[in-house]
């Protein structure tokens, strides 16, 4: 098994999205995105108020706006988080 990392593609990620049984706009709320990924909405607003969703979301008044392929490139493409981070942040 190889170690290499090869990055996901803007045209990989757009294609992922495009065979979907569910249509997915370009803006998802972090409940939306919640639902993409397979997790909890407490684990996207934790990660908004950590930084792991910097540059993939705008909050506007109470809402909070992600542009979705920014989100997944982010994701899959970004940094590798430690366990030591999570234990800290938690």
């Amino acid at each position: 098994m190889s170690t290499c990392k090869r990055p996901l593609t803007r045209e990989e990620i757009r294609q992922a999205f495009a065979d979907s049984g569910v249509r997915w706009g370009p803006i998802l709320s972090p409940k939306n995105l919640a639902q993409v990924l397979g997790i909890s909405v407490k684990t996207i607003y934790q990660w908004i108020a950590t930084g792991r969703l910097d540059g993939a979301f705008r909050k506007r008044g109470k809402h909070c706006l992600i542009w979705r392929d920014r989100a997944i490139e982010l994701l899959f493409n970004g940094p590798e988080w430690s366990l030591d981070q999570n234990n800290h942040e938690q």
